[in-house]
């Protein structure tokens, strides 16, 4: 969930200067990837909408954000504070008095930029709708369609003409709807790392996850601290980054994390529990079993159970790569 919230973040981060007329989908890919680049920090409003059958929740949140992998976010209205130094996620709780810590180590550069331009060139069916004003501002207006077989989601996201910041990006499928835009946007201004750290309030109560071994250990170390089996996957031409184990009460989980230049993939397994199917997943087939495949901003995530294990992969491979990895651990 953190990386889907810093991923759609960072779509925001990036600007330019000057106009060009007549652009198509591919010029404005090309120019925004480009100057993302030059883009070292930015504050913003953030205000999120999500509609499901005419049920409407709407947040407001203050962040700001410092390449590649800083993060804070204040929620006024609820009292939630998020604090991120890379290494650590802080979520502080003003209401009821309480922190959870969390450690990041092993997770990389959780802002990566360019899986979502990436998605939007091969991934969906890009469309230039025209032009547009939103709050004042001239934007350019993109729809993203469905391919048959890859992406059960549509989206639009509204671009500024100036300066080429993805202001607003709207999600939708049947009866859900959601949204999310940005305002008061400043860059580049040279935000200390101070307002990346976090000492909690005296008498907060600290919360942390209860882990047995530090992260990024080996997988012989991560298979004799688990209860069951670690299944080992095909890896796609990834190299194996470390593991990390987790225990509470009685759920227990180990998340693999491999690696390949800047890209990541992620392959957690966990003793199975009662669970939801995922909104707007495609079922896909692994062998005779069924998965859960769905994307997001550049990202996917495949869901499945092999025996008595919750398996679920991400990254930004293909879909057939996506269920090679799947099929080799599906016993």
């Amino acid at each position: 969930m953190l990386k889907k919230l810093l991923i759609v973040t960072l779509i925001l981060s990036i600007v330019a200067t000057g106009c060009i007329s007549e652009m198509t989908v591919e010029e404005i890919a090309k120019h925004t990837q480009e100057k993302y680049e030059t883009v070292h920090d930015f504050k913003a409003t953030r205000i999120s909408t999500t509609n499901v059958q005419g049920a409407e929740i709407s947040d407001e949140v203050e962040i700001s954000v410092k390449k590649p992998n800083k993060f804070m976010s204040e929620d006024k209205k609820r009292g939630i504070i998020k604090v991120s130094n890379g290494e650590v996620m802080w979520v502080y709780d003003v209401k009821k008095g309480e922190a959870t810590r969390t450690s990041l180590e092993g997770y990389g550069d959780l802002l990566d930029y360019g899986s979502f331009i990436k998605e939007l060139l091969e991934d969906t069916n890009a469309t230039l709708l025209g032009e547009e004003k939103l709050s004042g501002t001239s934007c350019y207006v993109i729809e993203e369609t469905p391919k048959k077989d890859m992406y059960l989601t549509g989206q639009k996201i509204w671009i500024d003409k100036k300066y080429w910041i993805p202001v607003r990006i709207e999600i939708y499928f049947e009866g859900f709807n959601s949204s999310v835009e940005y305002t008061n946007v400043s860059f580049n201004t040279g935000i200390s790392d101070d307002e990346f750290e976090f000492s909690p309030p005296a008498g907060v109560k600290i919360i942390e996850p209860e882990t047995k071994l530090s992260n990024n250990v080996s997988m012989e170390d991560a298979q004799n601290n688990m209860n069951f089996t670690i299944l080992n996957p095909y890896t796609a031409g990834y190299e194996f980054n470390g593991a990390t184990v987790s225990k509470s009460g009685d759920m227990e989980s180990v998340s693999l994390v491999y690696t390949k230049g800047r890209e990541r993939m992620a392959i957690t397994q966990t003793v199975l529990q009662e669970k939801h199917p995922l909104q707007n997943a495609e079922n896909v087939s692994i062998g005779e079993a069924e998965g859960e495949l769905i994307h997001i901003l550049g990202k996917k995530m495949l869901r499945f159970d092999s025996n008595d294990t919750e398996i679920m992969i991400t990254g930004t491979m293909t879909k057939d790569e996506f269920i090679k990895v799947a099929e080799s651990m599906n016993q």
